[in-house]
């Protein structure tokens, strides 16, 4: 992480609550650069903040957790940041910030709304299979023409080939699932046998049994 004399330090005046409990990425605990309290409690650097919250941007992320494990139970807070605290505790930069923002927009275009980038950047006109991403050869036809497309949404094989697991009592509950409003696929990670879906619909999401069969209805 970056230091020196162009390390970002908060003002005490800046409306933001310092603490001298070490950063819990770094554990940097410098009595004279006090770390900022997230939303959550939990304490951390705006240089630690900043490079963090970058490597989740660089990964296609474009929600922000926290990642504070206990040290004692290995308990996650896992809380959600909202960016406008990121940006205040952060200390971002102009150049951050636009960064960040340009990122965030791009992600969840992808990410959320199920967005594909043209694979012909700069084209003036690029006619494309939204599944195989090649150029469809011919504008006369419903289906894509090129031989190694199967004309299917990959994101169906990634349901169909999802793993099962037991949530609560609930056994054969496909770990993957889309979103019956807006379509965006959630993945089941651990406790809770409801889920949010991240996209702006916010649908909830619950593990259930019918007719034999693990399946996920909205609540």
């Amino acid at each position: 992480l970056p230091g020196g004399a162009d390390e970002k330090r908060h003002d005490p005046n800046d409306g933001v609550e310092l603490t001298n409990e070490p950063d819990m990425i770094t554990w940097e605990d410098d009595p004279d650069n006090l770390r900022a309290k997230m939303p959550c409690g939990h304490a951390i650097g705006p240089e630690s903040l900043t490079a963090f919250c970058r490597s989740l941007v660089s990964e296609g992320k474009f929600q922000f957790f926290c990642p504070y494990v206990n040290p004692t139970n290995d308990a996650r807070c896992r809380a959600e940041w909202q960016y406008i605290d990121i940006r205040k505790i952060g200390l971002l930069t102009d150049d951050e910030r636009i960064h960040f923002e340009s990122k965030i927009s791009e992600n969840y275009s992808f990410r959320a709304l199920g967005a594909q980038e043209c694979p012909q950047p700069g084209a003036r006109e690029y006619a494309f299979c939204w599944y195989c991403l090649h150029e469809v050869k011919s504008s006369h036809s419903y289906r894509c023409d090129n031989n190694l497309c199967g004309g299917i949404d990959p994101r169906l094989a990634i349901l169909k080939n999802a793993v099962t697991k037991k949530v609560g009592t609930v056994s054969g509950v496909p770990s993957r699932r889309a979103c019956p409003k807006c379509g965006v696929i959630i993945e089941h990670d651990r406790l809770c046998k409801h889920m949010t879906c991240p996209c702006v619909c916010a649908a909830q999401l619950s593990a259930r049994k019918t007719a034999g069969h693990a399946v996920h209805s909205t609540v």
